[in-house]
C-alpha cells in the first residue's frame, strides 16, 4: 500500500515533481500518474492507487480547480478521511473545500528544509500512520457515514435525517456567498443555469430504495428573485404527515447546485448541500463529505 497519492493537473507537472521528490526523500512511498506503466489501464490504475493510498495530497492551482478529475479525486479523498490540501498558486478552491485550510507553497523553490514543505511532510506522515496531522493542512477526519436516511422515529414517522452538525460552512477567511437570483433569460449562460436548476425537479429516492419512499424536489423563485429548492417527503404516520425542508440556492455552476437551508437546525446552523444531477441520477454531498446517490422515480412530481 502506498503512503501518499498526489492529485494534480497535468499542466502543473513540473511544479509538482519537486513535491513528489521531497516526500520520497522524506521516507514516504509516493504515487503519481507518472508511475503508470505504458500498457496499464489508465483510469482503473488511478482509481486503485487513489483508494489504496493512506493519504492524498491535492495540489490546487487554477487549472486543478477547473479539472473535474482533480475535483473528483479530492472529493473521494475527503470522503475517505485522508485529504491534505496544498496550494501551488493563489486560487479559490471548489465548493466544500474552502472551509478547510491548506498549506501555501506559492513561491516554494523545492527546498525540503522549507518549513512549509516540512508541514506537508509531517501531515502526510501523520495521516499515513492514522494520526491527526498538524492544524491548517486542510485535513478532516473521515465523517460518520449516516447520509440521507429515512429513519423510523418512536412515533413511527419516517423523517429525513441529516449527517451531523455542520459548522463554519463557508470556512475561514471566505466572504459570505450571495444567494442565486433568478437568471436573466437573455444569456446562454443563464439559460444553462436555469436548465441545471430545473433538472432537480421531480421525485427522487435512494438507489436501494426502489422508489418506495420517494421525496419531491421543487425549484421556485420568490418575489425577491432568489431561487429556492424545497424538499418534501411523507411520514409513515396514520394519517401521514408532510415533512418539508427549504434551501436557498447559493451557487449553480459546473453541473452542481449548492443550497443552504433557510431554517437553522437545533444547533443554530443552516445545513448546506451540493446536488450534482446527471439525467435520471443524482449525487448529493453534505459539507462533511457524506455522499448519497439518488435516482429519479417515475410518475408526476
Amino acid at each position: 500500500m502506498m503512503d501518499v497519492f498526489i492529485s494534480y493537473k497535468s499542466e502543473d507537472r513540473a511544479r509538482v515533481q519537486p513535491l513528489v521528490a521531497g516526500l520520497r526523500d522524506g521516507g514516504l512511498a509516493v504515487w503519481w500518474d507518472q508511475d503508470i506503466a505504458p500498457d496499464a489501464p489508465w483510469e482503473l490504475t488511478i482509481e486503485r492507487a487513489l483508494d489504496g493510498a493512506k493519504a492524498v495530497v491535492v495540489t490546487w492551482t487554477p487549472a486543478a480547480v477547473a479539472s473535474e478529475n482533480v475535483r473528483a479525486e479530492a472529493r473521494r479523498a475527503r470522503r475517505q478521511g485522508k485529504l491534505i490540501q496544498v496550494f501551488l498558486e493563489h486560487c479559490e478552491p471548489p465548493m466544500f473545500f474552502g472551509e478547510r485550510q491548506g498549506v501555501s507553497l506559492y513561491d516554494w523553490m523545492g527546498a525540503t528544509s522549507d518549513h512549509r514543505f516540512q508541514t506537508v511532510l509531517a501531515a502526510a506522515r501523520a495521516v499515513a500512520e492514522n494520526r491527526p496531522p498538524p492544524q491548517g493542512v486542510g485535513y478532516a477526519p473521515k465523517p460518520r457515514r449516516s447520509g440521507w436516511l429515512w429513519a423510523a422515529t418512536g412515533g413511527g414517522a419516517v423523517a429525513l435525517a441529516l449527517a451531523g452538525v455542520v459548522a463554519a460552512m463557508l470556512g475561514v477567511g471566505h466572504a459570505p456567498v450571495a444567494a442565486v437570483t433568478s437568471p436573466d433569460p437573455s444569456s446562454a449562460v443563464a439559460q444553462m443555469r436555469a436548465k441545471l436548476l430545473q433538472s432537480l425537479n421531480g421525485r427522487w429516492d435512494r438507489q436501494d430504495g426502489n422508489c418506495s419512499s420517494p421525496m419531491t424536489l421543487a425549484m421556485s423563485t420568490g418575489s425577491d428573485g432568489v431561487a429556492r429548492l424545497t424538499l418534501t417527503s411523507q411520514s409513515h404516520d396514520s394519517p401521514p404527515k408532510t415533512l418539508t425542508r427549504t434551501g436557498q440556492v447559493i451557487a449553480a455552476d459546473r453541473g452542481a447546485v449548492v443550497t443552504r437551508e433557510t431554517t437553522p437546525d437545533a444547533s443554530g446552523q443552516r445545513q448546506q448541500w451540493e446536488y450534482r444531477p446527471n439525467g435520471d441520477e443524482m449525487t448529493v454531498d453534505d459539507a462533511a463529505g457524506v455522499e448519497t446517490h439518488l435516482v429519479r422515480c417515475p410518475g408526476p412530481p
